[in-house]
């Protein structure tokens, strides 16, 4: 099982909550990280944690470049690999994540719910509908799913990654930043329709907050999933009480962020 992120600028405290976190939820495989044009003070850091650096320069926005270099990067790989990829500095690790896949892992790419249908997210009809106007015509009704958080076996997750990035060069509305987008539209398609398993919140691996939790209110009875429940110690659980292996986006709520740096700092 390998951890896979990619980071560009970022200081140690700005990743301390996710490099830490994974520490103590006890995950014992490997943990790399794509660099760009971070200070040496974040390379000693990360070293100093077990990290393996694949240092790399960046030529566009990293939001994009990322998942083309991943994709050179996942070629040095064992093929039997399990890649467990989330962003950075807005994941936190609640429970070793290993556990949890090997138990519910059924197809070679698993998605994550972020509970809401894209016609009802008025991001998503401006970022998804002006990238890809064709096929948003049917898009619109599909759940969306996060790009940020994905687990998948090493070659599936290459071939995936590389066809995002191709998408994303080939956007009807290059002001959009189309990631997200891209892999929607991918993983509704075949031949990938065929090998992703697509998971909703409740069972359990990530809560993704921006849409469940900090616009719950904005979303009403459009959430296709419960609010999680967020204990007095800031820990984060599905409705049969269970912590989720990761939480996303919890630095969208202050108060959240806040009591997480303190923890982790």
């Amino acid at each position: 099982m390998i951890i896979l992120g990619c980071i560009t600028k970022y200081k140690p405290e700005d990743i301390k909550p996710y490099v830490e976190s994974i520490d103590q939820s006890g995950f014992s495989g490997r943990k790399v990280m794509m660099v760009y044009e971070i200070p040496q003070e974040t390379i000693d850091y990360l070293k100093s944690k077990g990290w393996e650096l694949y240092q790399n320069e960046l030529q566009q926005h990293i939001i994009l470049q990322r998942f083309r270099d991943i994709y050179k990067l996942l070629e040095q790989f064992p093929k039997d690999e399990t890649i467990i990829w989330t962003d950075v500095k807005d994941v936190i690790f609640q429970t070793d994540p290993t556990k949890w896949i090997e138990k519910n892992m059924e197809c070679s790419i698993m998605s994550f719910s972020e509970c809401v249908v894209f016609k009802d997210d008025e991001w998503a009809c401006v970022n998804s509908g002006t990238s890809f106007p064709m096929e948003w015509e049917w898009l619109q009704n599909e759940t969306s799913y996060c790009a940020g958080t994905i687990v998948g076996d090493v070659e599936y997750l290459r071939d995936l990654f590389i066809n995002i990035y191709r998408w994303s060069m080939t956007t009807a509305n290059p002001e959009q930043l189309s990631d997200q987008a891209a892999y929607n539209v991918l993983i509704n398609l075949y031949p990938f329709k065929d090998c992703v398993q697509k998971v909703n919140q409740e069972e359990g691996f990530v809560t993704q907050l921006g849409t469940v939790l900090i616009k719950k209110n904005t979303f009403g009875n459009k959430l296709l999933e419960p609010t999680p429940i967020v204990d007095e110690n800031f820990i984060v659980k599905n409705q049969k009480g269970e912590p989720f292996c990761l939480v996303h986006q919890y630095d969208r709520d202050p108060k959240f962020k806040e009591f997480i740096y303190k923890k982790y700092q």
